[in-house]
C-alpha cells in the first residue's frame, strides 16, 4: 500500500512534468511562429486619391517568397495585387479605388491590418485680374491633396465644349502657375483641371467668368461727342477706376450735373457712384481696395450738408454711408467755405484736402478766406492744418497734396517762405509725418533751395517724385521742367527720357520702381508730334516707354496704381475704340 506522502510526492512530480511540457506553448515568444508575426505595413501616400497608384511596403518573415496584398470584403479577404519578397522586404503597387482595411501576406507572415482612407480632391483657380490681349498673365491653380508633378490644364468654354488653352505642373505645395495670354476680347468661362495622376481621377474647379480686355481700354464708354470724362483715379490693385464725367453715361444719370462713375475692370461694368447727389460731384479718389471713395461735391443733400459750398466726403461703398470730412473744429457742422479733395490713404482712413474755410480748426487767428490752406484728417478725428507758421497761417495757396499709401506721411507744395525761412526758392515740397492717432509732426522741407512742385509719395513715403526746372543731375541740360526722385538718403535722381521739351509731373508706384509723367518730347512711335504724351519710366533700368501711341490729341492726368500694374489717364486722342473725340478716360495695363 502506498503511503500518503509518497502519493503526494508523485502528484507533485507529475505536475512539474506537465508544466515543463506545456510551458513552451504558453510563453514562447511571438517570433516562434512566423505565420503569426505582426509586421508594420507602410502605405504611400497615406491617403491616396481614388485610382492612384499606391505603394504598400514592409518586412517579411523570410528572405524570399511570394507576397499578396489583400482587402477585407465582409468576412473575406480578397486579393488585390501580388508580388515577391526580396531580401526580406516587399513592395506592392496597386491602384486603390476603394477605402477599406488592407493587409499583406508575405513569405509565411501577415502584416498588421491598415485602414486606408481616400483623400477628397479639390481644385481652385485664381486669376486675380482680367486677362489682357497680348499680355501674359499667370493663372494660379491649387490642387488638394498635394501632389508634385501633376499636370494642370487651363480650359475655356466655347459653346458646350471645354478646350485646353494652357497648362502647367504642380509644385511641392500642389500649386501650378499657368502662363496665359488671354483669349478674344470679352467674357468667357474658364476652369482648371487636374489631369489623371498615377491613375487618379480627374478633378476640375468650378467655372469662373473671366474677362479679357484690350489695352488701352476706354473706361468712359458712351461719352457724347463734345462732352468730357476726366479726373481718373485707380485702386491700388488696378481693379477699380473712378472718374468724373460731364456726360450722362448711364440711364440712371438723368441730370445735367457732373457725376462720378466707377468702372470695374474685372466685369467691364460701369456704375454711378453717388446717384443721390443733387448737384455736381467730382475729384474722385479711391482707397487701395476700392471700398472707399473720396470725392468733393456742392450737393446740398449729402451727410447733413445743406448749403452749396464745395465739401469733401467719403463714401463707404460696402455700407452706402457717406461721411462729411470738411467739418468745423467740433465736427458738428459743415465748414463755412469751399474745400477741395486731393488724396486718401489706401485704407480710407486719412484724407488730405485744401480749403478756404475759416472754421476747420480751433485757432486764433482764423484762417484767411482768400487763401487755400492744407489739412489732413483721420476719419472720426479732427482736421489738422499743414501750413501754419509762427505768425499764424501761410499767406500763399497750397496745392499738390499727396499721401503715402500707408497714411504715414503727407506732402504738399507751397511758396510761403515762412514755412521754412530762407529755403523756399519759388515753391518747395514739404512733408509731415502722420501718427496712427492722426497727430502730425516733423514738418520737413524736402526740396530746399529748389523750385519744386507736383509731389507724389511712394507707399511708405520714403521716396518722393516731384517736378523742377532746376538741373539737379549732370544729364539735365534742357533748362525746363523735369521729374526727379528724392530718395530716403536725400539724393536726387533724374527720371524720364532725355529731351529738350522736359518731362513734368509724375506719379510713383508704392515700391518706387515705376514713375509715370507727361512729355512733349517726340519719342519713337509717337503719333501726335509735340502734343503731350504719357511715358512710364523704370527706375532700375532707366528705360522709358511711350504709353500713348494712337492718333492726335494730348494726354495727361496720369495716375499709376499702387502695385504699378495699371495706368489710368485722360486723353483727347482716340486711344481705344469708342472714344468720343473730346476727352476720355483710358486704362493701360502695364503688367
Amino acid at each position: 500500500m502506498t503511503s500518503p506522502s509518497r502519493l503526494a510526492r508523485a502528484l507533485a512530480g507529475l505536475l512539474v512534468f506537465l508544466a515543463l511540457i506545456l510551458a513552451p506553448a504558453s510563453v514562447a515568444p511571438a517570433h516562434a511562429d512566423p505565420a503569426d508575426r505582426a509586421r508594420a505595413l507602410t502605405v504611400t501616400p497615406a491617403q491616396p486619391i481614388a485610382g492612384e497608384k499606391t505603394r504598400f511596403s514592409g518586412r517579411a518573415g523570410a528572405r524570399a517568397g511570394s507576397a499578396t496584398l489583400e482587402r477585407k470584403v465582409g468576412r473575406r479577404w480578397v486579393s488585390v495585387a501580388r508580388g515577391a519578397v526580396r531580401k526580406g522586404r516587399y513592395t506592392l503597387t496597386a491602384k486603390v479605388r476603394r477605402a477599406g482595411t488592407y493587409r499583406v501576406r508575405a513569405a509565411g507572415s501577415t502584416s498588421r491590418r491598415v485602414k486606408v482612407r481616400l483623400a477628397p480632391q479639390t481644385a481652385q483657380m485664381s486669376v486675380g485680374a482680367p486677362f489682357v490681349t497680348g499680355l501674359t498673365r499667370q493663372v494660379t491653380a491649387t490642387l488638394t491633396p498635394l501632389r508634385a508633378g501633376r499636370t494642370v490644364s487651363l480650359q475655356r468654354l466655347s459653346g458646350a465644349t471645354w478646350s485646353t488653352v494652357a497648362s502647367g505642373t504642380t509644385d511641392g505645395a500642389g500649386v501650378a502657375r499657368i502662363p496665359y495670354g488671354g483669349g478674344p476680347v470679352g467674357t468667357a468661362s474658364y476652369r482648371v483641371v487636374g489631369e489623371r495622376h498615377r491613375g487618379s481621377t480627374v478633378v476640375a474647379s468650378s467655372a469662373e467668368a473671366v474677362r479679357t480686355a484690350a489695352s488701352p481700354e476706354l473706361a468712359s464708354p458712351g461719352t457724347a461727342a463734345g462732352q468730357q470724362s476726366f479726373e481718373p483715379s485707380v485702386s491700388a490693385d488696378g481693379r477699380w477706376v473712378a472718374f468724373t464725367s460731364d456726360s450722362p453715361l448711364l440711364p440712371a444719370d438723368g441730370d445735367a450735373h457732373q457725376d462720378v462713375y466707377l468702372f470695374d475692370r474685372s466685369t467691364g461694368t460701369l456704375s454711378l457712384a453717388v446717384p443721390q447727389a443733387n448737384h455736381h460731384v467730382g475729384s474722385p479718389v479711391l482707397s487701395g481696395d476700392g471700398r472707399y471713395l473720396a470725392f468733393e461735391s456742392i450737393a446740398s443733400n449729402l451727410a447733413g450738408e445743406g448749403g452749396y459750398d464745395a465739401d469733401v466726403f467719403v463714401l463707404d461703398r460696402a455700407s452706402g454711408q457717406v461721411e462729411l470730412i470738411s467739418t468745423t473744429a467740433g465736427g458738428s457742422a459743415p465748414a463755412d467755405d469751399d474745400s477741395h479733395l486731393y488724396d486718401m490713404s489706401d485704407d480710407g482712413r486719412v484724407v488730405a484736402f485744401t480749403s478756404t474755410a475759416t472754421d476747420l480748426v480751433a485757432a486764433q487767428p482764423p484762417a484767411d478766406h482768400t487763401v487755400r490752406h492744407a489739412y489732413v484728417r483721420t476719419r472720426g478725428d479732427i482736421s489738422r492744418p499743414l501750413d501754419r507758421t509762427l505768425l499764424g497761417w501761410s499767406d500763399s495757396n497750397v496745392f499738390g497734396l499727396d499721401l503715402s499709401a500707408d497714411g504715414s506721411r503727407v506732402a504738399f507744395h507751397s511758396s510761403d517762405v515762412d514755412l521754412d525761412p530762407g529755403d523756399v526758392d519759388g515753391s518747395a515740397v514739404f512733408a509731415w509725418d502722420i501718427a496712427p492717432s492722426g497727430a502730425i509732426a516733423n514738418r520737413t522741407n524736402l526740396t530746399p533751395d529748389v523750385d519744386a512742385d507736383s509731389a507724389s509719395l511712394s507707399g511708405t513715403g520714403d521716396v518722393l517724385a516731384f517736378t523742377t526746372d532746376v538741373p539737379l543731375a549732370p544729364a539735365d541740360l534742357n533748362g525746363v521742367r523735369d521729374t526727379y526722385l528724392r530718395t530716403a538718403p536725400g539724393d536726387f535722381v533724374l527720371a524720364g527720357p532725355s529731351g529738350a521739351a522736359g518731362n513734368p509731373g509724375g506719379t510713383i508706384s508704392d515700391d518706387a520702381r515705376f514713375v509715370t509723367m507727361g512729355t512733349k518730347n517726340v519719342l519713337p512711335g509717337d503719333t501726335n508730334g509735340a502734343q503731350a504724351d504719357v511715358v512710364l519710366w523704370e527706375r532700375a533700368t532707366g528705360s522709358s516707354t511711350l504709353l500713348t501711341r494712337a492718333g492726335a490729341g494730348a494726354s495727361g492726368e496720369d495716375q499709376l496704381s499702387g502695385d504699378g500694374s495699371v495706368l489710368v489717364l485722360g486723353s483727347a486722342a482716340a486711344l481705344a475704340p469708342g472714344a468720343s473725340g473730346a476727352y476720355d478716360v483710358f486704362v493701360v495695363v502695364l503688367r
